[in-house]
């Protein structure tokens, strides 16, 4: 059985077409993470390559990064982090045909941090304009260069506004309108929203988010000129011009990693399970809102359709959710009825891209899947970066080892919550969760948590509870008295170091973090190293199951 991209209905060619032109306005080019928030390309990507056969470049990257990469103007765009405590913060653009660096744009981190597996290493993905690229490293370093590598300014925001206190450094990457950057900058201190003039480098408007852990990116409605946030537990959209909140949807949970999805006027919400929690408890915050000037409705909830690392996509009329151990849920756009549950048998940290010949997976383990669109699942083709058992480890770059402790600035790790995400954040988005804590650090999780003990009487109320635990409290609290004692908290330390327990291994590169494309080529990147993939990967592939 073959799928061919003329098979491809008017409706999804419509659908890309509007998008890709709306999120950047450059059908050749890829200017932010996941297009714009559409993660979407109007013509055909390669299929059926391998580490042998149409992979048309590749080559190791100075130092790490886990953003996803750019492609304007002919060049890929990355942006890494360089040395052993993340002491240069880089950008660097390589020609699409040949792989060959064209320019590179350094500048000195302000804030230093362990260049490893428990900290966010270039996690928050650039944008592109006509005038040049824009980015933010969790450091707190805001960068600007021209298309030729020049640095037109530069901000140190963690200099400006106080030290960035995240578990695992800082994820979300940039958005953007014509004149204006967004920033969701959610952490354990004073948090919020904050526009960028792209012209000096300097504040717009600034409006206060909740303190918490968030690795979700905003995203711009151009139908209603409002820049649109999905986490800490609400969704909320905010004039572009001023920043003022003109709506909020309330109830969610666990959509602190993927980022939402704008098709026009509706958003497609993308939640994870939440800690301790089940794939009911986050399924309805899976959902589909239409947005007006100043109101939301949400036209449906999923019954089963959970994220987790990558967000979700829409190819059409149908809408699809990929879950941690690689579940894909296919439901109806317009309706949330549910056409199919498949495992897709690959772990996901990076978004797909829908494209005319099927919508693309890429794999953290340098697998890439390719399948059609509609309300049946067909795989329409398997393959690879590399050789399943010949994984490449980085050349060059070598993690830091050594003392992890507090006190690395913007960039130290905690010994809780969750991880930075390089694709959900980059890219991520991306550093993940999957850079945890190990059971050996059960002490420090719950060391943690009770210095928040005001009373000093042993037991945590509600009100003691950080901002990142609070949701959890209701599946940790067994005697049902709203507060947690010293038995509950050590049950809950077990079970979550339980879970993380193969996290070190598991977060260790190559992982594929982030992808860009234009019709016929995409561009993979993992923590080293960048992929081409171009030309003749046919449009016509068999259908293997």
């Amino acid at each position: 059985m073959s799928f061919s991209s003329t098979s491809a209905t008017i409706g999804l060619t419509l659908t890309l077409v509007i998008n890709a032109v709306s999120a950047a306005d450059q059908p050749d080019s890829w200017l932010s993470f996941r297009n714009g928030g559409s993660s979407a390309v109007a013509g055909n990507l390669p299929v059926n390559f391998s580490p042998t056969n149409g992979i048309q470049w590749q080559h190791e990257t100075e130092g790490y990064g886990q953003s996803a990469p750019l492609i304007v103007n002919g060049n890929v765009v990355i942006s890494s982090v360089i040395g052993d405590m993340k002491q240069t913060c880089a950008l660097t653009a390589y020609d699409l045909t040949s792989g060959e660096m064209v320019w590179q744009c350094k500048t000195t981190a302000s804030q230093l941090g362990p260049s490893n597996y428990m900290n966010a290493r270039a996690a928050p993905t650039p944008v592109a304009d006509d005038s040049g690229v824009y980015c933010f490293y969790e450091s707190g370093m805001l960068l600007a260069a021209d298309h030729k590598g020049t640095k037109l300014w530069e901000r140190d925001l963690a200099k400006e506004m106080g030290e960035f206190k995240s578990n695992h450094g800082l994820g979300s990457s940039l958005a953007q309108s014509d004149k204006l950057l967004f920033m969701n900058l959610e952490h354990k201190g004073p948090s919020c929203l904050l526009a960028i003039n792209k012209s000096d480098g300097k504040a717009r408007w600034k409006t206060d988010r909740p303190q918490g852990s968030s690795w979700t990116t905003p995203v711009v409605m151009h139908e209603h000129s409002q820049v649109i946030v999905s986490s800490a537990g609400h969704l909320a959209g905010y004039s572009i011009d001023t920043g003022e909140e003109a709506w909020k949807v309330e109830g969610l949970e666990g959509n602190t990693v993927p980022s939402p999805s704008i098709m026009k006027d509706r958003v497609f919400v993308g939640a994870r399970i939440p800690e301790f929690g089940a794939a009911r408890d986050a399924a309805p915050s899976n959902r589909c809102v239409q947005v007006g000037p100043d109101s939301v409705e949400t036209l449906w909830k999923a019954k089963n359709a959970v994220c987790d690392y990558a967000s979700p996509v829409v190819a059409g009329d149908h809408a699809y959710f990929l879950n941690k151990v690689g579940v894909l849920t296919c439901v109806n756009a317009d309706t949330g009825q549910e056409m199919y549950r498949e495992r897709l048998r690959t772990e996901c940290w990076a978004t797909p891209i829908v494209a005319e010949n099927g919508i693309h997976f890429f794999g953290k383990d340098g697998s890439v899947k390719t399948i059609a669109t509609g309300s049946e699942f067909k795989v329409v083709s398997t393959s690879r970066l590399w050789p399943a058992d010949q994984a490449p480890a980085p050349e060059s770059y070598t993690e830091t080892t050594g003392d992890q402790s507090h006190g690395h600035g913007a960039s130290g790790h905690g010994a809780s919550g969750h991880g930075a995400t390089a694709e959900a954040g980059s890219g991520a988005h991306k550093a993940a969760e999957g850079k945890s804590t190990s059971g050996g650090r059960r002490g420090g999780m719950i060391a943690a948590m009770m210095r928040g003990d005001s009373n000093l009487d042993g037991i945590l109320a509600a009100d003691e509870i950080s901002p990142d635990f609070r949701p959890m409290l209701a599946r940790v609290d067994t005697n049902g008295d709203g507060s947690l004692d010293k038995e509950e908290l050590e049950a809950m330390a077990r079970s979550f170091a339980e879970r993380r327990k193969n996290s070190r291994q598991s977060a260790r590169d190559p992982i594929v973090y982030g992808v860009a494309a234009v019709p016929g080529t995409m561009v993979i990147r993992t923590g080293t190293r960048l992929y081409c993939i171009s030309g003749t990967a046919g449009s016509d592939a068999e259908v293997s199951q």
